[in-house]
């Protein structure tokens, strides 16, 4: 009896070697399966998590604008940010800070779930419950905590009519894509994080916008 187990156990791993190994879903009866390439296929846009934009557009640009996000009972991570700045009537140097917060904001503009319009939070899946955090546009920020990105821009200067030159292009930046954590927000209103940009100077025109992409978990 125990040559035939021996045997068999043999038996099995030759063929896992010859055929590899199925790899099942946990939640189907879906098998896992492999391009033309012979590289393991993976879907992308199917997780189960919800996710959220927030939304703040056609901000002043001419003072110091931002955006920021407050946890509520469940945490969230940022899973990646967006901007978009003007021109002004001189060119300047502008950098956007993304910051941990480590105290409520106040003021600005409360963000409104499903809203058509500047501020919103607006879930990926409507069938997703809202985010219980709280998003603000151009508000007093909390205490500053860590600087977990910055970039930096130099805008262009306003011309005189048809010679005003293209603002600068929207500026994104994801986190998770080569597999590393993505910035993760405790729960509790007293821990947040920010994206602030600087002012652009006179002339800038309220075409400022900037998007904070969230999962709430």
């Amino acid at each position: 009896m125990r040559n035939k187990i021996v045997l068999l156990a043999l038996l099995v791993g030759s063929l896992a070697a010859a055929q590899g190994v199925a790899i099942k879903s946990g939640a189907t009866s879906d098998l896992a399966t492999v391009n033309t390439q012979n590289a393991l296929l993976i879907q992308t846009g199917i997780s189960t998590r919800p996710t959220y934009a927030i939304v703040a557009s056609g901000l002043t640009t001419s003072s110091a604008y931002n955006l920021g996000v407050e946890a509520g009972a469940t945490g969230f991570k940022l899973l990646g940010w967006c901007v978009s700045l003007s021109n002004a009537t001189a060119a300047a140097a502008v950098t956007v800070a993304v910051n941990r917060r480590t105290a409520a904001s106040t003021g600005g503009t409360l963000c409104v779930a499903e809203q058509s319009s500047s501020c919103s939070v607006s879930a990926y899946d409507p069938t997703d419950v809202a985010f219980d955090g709280i998003g603000r546009s151009t508000g007093t920020l909390g205490t500053i905590g860590a600087l977990v990105d910055s970039v930096g821009f130099m805008i262009g200067e306003l011309g005189a009519g048809a010679a005003d030159p293209p603002g600068p292009a929207p500026f994104c930046r994801f986190y998770g894509m080569q597999g590393e954590k993505v910035p993760t927000i405790a729960s509790g209103v007293a821990n947040g994080i920010s994206v602030t940009i600087t002012s652009l100077g006179a002339g800038g025109l309220a075409s400022g916008g900037i998007t904070m992409y969230v999962i709430q978990e």
